[in-house]
């Protein structure tokens, strides 16, 4: 007969079985007088963790893998806290970061918390891969500042920080990183316009808006920009509020043209906020963590599962990159990776 051992005392010869509950053993040791169970059917714990990593909740798992919702729990639980911190991991095996850094904040709810929580995430623009993260109750100036010491760590300067119109961001950047270019998000920008102008349930302002936006229309030379920029001042001068939003614009003009002069540099954040709705997605399933210490588990499993995964879909300049790994790009040379999906 198989020998058990008891995980008080730690001995197999004083174990007897004491029956069965669900096909699940229940075993007794004579020695610290301790009941204690043991599941002889094998449990897939990588797959049960990546369906986790995936959006499938614990009550879900429970009903796919006929088992308990807390041992579903558990075994996601004991998975997630056998993976390395993933900013760890990138000063240790990462060196090959691209100078163009897309940087975002990403909410979700948690029920032990009165307010939502906040994922702070950096991008490799060129990579693909995603060096650092942090979880912060804020975008407040000390998480961004704390976020950037981490970047810091990994001995990387990026030349070009691509982020939203958020001065806690832009401040705690260029204070860990003083040469920094920052790029200010058309769409954020422009979005920042839209809510100033009430365009969405106001139409005063609504042919003004459509004329801005022609502005922020790819990447357009001094003189095409300035043409336009002269002609709204000199159709709208009458109107202080016109005005006022293309006074901003100059006021902007340096972090809206930041990008020039660095190859391939986008003037955009969508890359990063189309990985939001990746996450937005699953934690629609999930519907909320219990803790701030699961969460932290849940997301940093989620960013090492997703740059051990291969792309396949990457279109345009990006093609290059499909059949291999984010942390394939960056990785140290001569280096070989762990495999922990």
């Amino acid at each position: 007969m198989k020998k058990y051992k008891c995980p008080l005392c730690h001995t197999t010869t004083s174990v007897i079985r004491y029956g069965t509950r669900k096909k699940v053993l229940r075993l007794y040791c004579k020695a610290c007088i301790h009941h204690f169970s043991f599941d002889p059917c094998c449990t897939d714990t990588r797959r049960i963790l990546l369906d986790h990593l995936d959006g499938f909740s614990f009550r879900t798992l429970s009903r796919h893998y006929d088992i308990s919702p807390m041992k579903a729990w558990r075994i996601c639980n004991d998975e997630l806290q056998k993976l390395p911190n993933n900013n760890q991991f990138s000063h240790k095996y990462c060196n090959r970061f691209s100078p163009i850094l897309v940087c975002d904040g990403k909410y979700f709810p948690i029920a032990s918390e009165k307010y939502d929580w906040v994922l702070l995430w950096g991008f490799d623009y060129l990579r693909h891969d995603i060096p650092v993260m942090s979880l912060a109750p804020a975008e407040s100036y000390a998480s961004w500042a704390r976020f950037f010491s981490y970047y810091r760590i990994l001995n990387h300067h990026p030349q070009l920080l691509v982020c939203d119109d958020n001065t806690n961001e832009k401040m705690a950047a260029r204070h860990a990183f003083p040469q920094v270019r920052i790029q200010t998000c058309y769409n954020h920008f422009k979005e920042n316009i839209r809510r100033t102008l009430r365009v969405r349930s106001d139409p005063t302002y609504t042919d003004f808006m459509k004329r801005v936006e022609t502005v922020f229309d790819g990447k357009r030379n001094d003189e095409d920009r300035n043409i336009k920029l002269f002609a709204l001042l000199r159709d709208y001068q009458h109107d202080q509020i016109c005005v006022s939003i293309l006074l901003n614009i100059e006021k902007y003009k340096q972090e809206l043209l930041a990008y020039r002069g660095i190859p391939q540099a986008p003037v955009t954040s969508n890359i990063i906020e189309g990985m939001n709705a990746h996450i937005e997605a699953r934690l629609h399933s999930l519907r909320s963590f219990q803790s701030v210490a699961h969460a932290r588990l849940w997301f940093n499993g989620y960013i090492l599962k997703r740059r051990f995964t291969k792309f396949t879909d990457c279109r345009g300049k990006f093609k290059y990159l499909n059949g291999k790994t984010g942390v394939e790009m960056t990785k140290k040379h001569d280096i070989v990776l762990p495999t922990y999906f």
